[in-house]
């Protein structure tokens, strides 16, 4: 247990600079956006009174360095300010979305690990063959489809044409009623509240952003795993392991695959971090309640303070996977260190 700590505890503290210039970046760049927030919340008409007390309450009148010194005094109080769109706190606007955002993601890199892993494994047992080629065409195609065109697609085939999904409403049916509580993923507070109703139609809603979501994983995820395959299954130790006679299933999915796991655990930290952003798009098709289509109507309104903490939320999550993919690394493979 102490190597782990030790380790969490030195990748954080390599990961602190990264977290600072984060927020360096995200401060600079909400001040270059386009219009002024207090114009945007100030009403339909507003008077020239009304403009001036909000930017004096928002601090817009003062210098930069004022409004840096102010924003990272509440940060380091872990004040991450008040939206002005919602009213409520930042934090407490990404806290009660991140779990929606979080459960998609998984679903959708659960499902990309089902489909790229073995498929990876397949294109490199047989090479240049039928099964290759259908591996490299479904990576190639899915690498190729923008997520907003999958998401739409998918709607337009399965809402749409052939009824089979529900409308894409959010997590559940508009007239539905969420289960307690607990943990914020609705298919587990389902599950715990064991409503089997409300289950299935928390699954049924998740279907279709989660594929959506996870064509954007499969790509990657197959490439590398058959890549890294093939490195393993050509090398000395595989040839060697071949003369002992030993299972083709052992020889594949215990002894090759271990080995092939490192590169493969770099690119789902990626491509996991990439699926949190790529949670913008998907969640507005999907009318999903995430922390992606918060900070896009953030956006469009010059809302600062709720941008300046989504930049924030998904640059700690990023630095979090990166963590647990360190710490996988010293599972996979004995010879990774968890305190180097």
């Amino acid at each position: 247990m102490a190597p782990v700590f030790s380790t969490i505890v030195t990748r954080l503290a390599l990961r602190l600079p990264a977290l600072i210039g984060v927020v360096l970046v995200s401060f600079a760049l909400t001040r270059l956006l386009p219009g002024d927030p207090a114009v945007y919340f100030a009403g339909a008409a507003p008077t020239p009174e009304a403009i001036a007390d909000l930017r004096r309450v928002l601090l817009l009148d003062q210098p930069l360095y004022v409004q840096f010194l102010s924003y990272v005094r509440d940060l380091v109080h872990g004040n991450l300010g008040r939206s002005l769109a919602t009213g409520q706190p930042v934090v407490q606007d990404l806290s009660s979305r991140l779990p929606a955002t979080l459960e998609l993601t998984l679903a959708a890199m659960t499902l990309a690990l089902l489909i790229a892993v073995p498929l990876g494994i397949a294109g490199a047992r047989h090479k240049g063959r039928p099964v290759d080629h259908v591996c490299r065409l479904v990576s190639t195609g899915a690498l190729a489809l923008p997520a907003f065109f999958t998401g739409l697609l998918l709607v337009f085939l399965f809402y749409y044409l052939l009824g089979l999904a529900p409308a894409p409403l959010g997590r559940l049916a508009p007239m539905a009623f969420p289960p307690p509580e607990r943990t914020g993923f609705m298919i587990v507070d389902a599950a715990l509240a064991r409503d089997w109703s409300v289950l299935a139609d928390a699954v049924a809603h998740l279907v279709l952003p989660a594929v959506a979501l996870a064509m954007a994983a499969i790509g990657p995820l197959t490439r590398v795993t058959r890549g890294a395959m093939l490195g393993v299954l050509s090398s000395d130790f595989i040839r060697a392991a071949r003369g002992y006679d030993l299972p083709r299933w052992k020889l594949v999915y215990v002894y090759a695959l271990r080995n092939a796991m490192l590169p493969v655990l770099t690119t789902i930290g990626f491509v996991f971090s990439f699926l949190i952003s790529a949670n913008v798009v998907i969640e507005k098709v999907f009318s999903w309640p995430g922390i992606g289509s918060y900070a896009l109507e953030a956006l469009v309104a010059s809302d600062y303070a709720a941008v300046q903490g989504f930049v924030l939320a998904v640059a700690t999550l990023y630095v979090l996977i990166n963590i647990a993919i360190d710490i996988l690394y010293g599972i996979v493979d004995v010879r990774v260190r968890l305190g180097g």
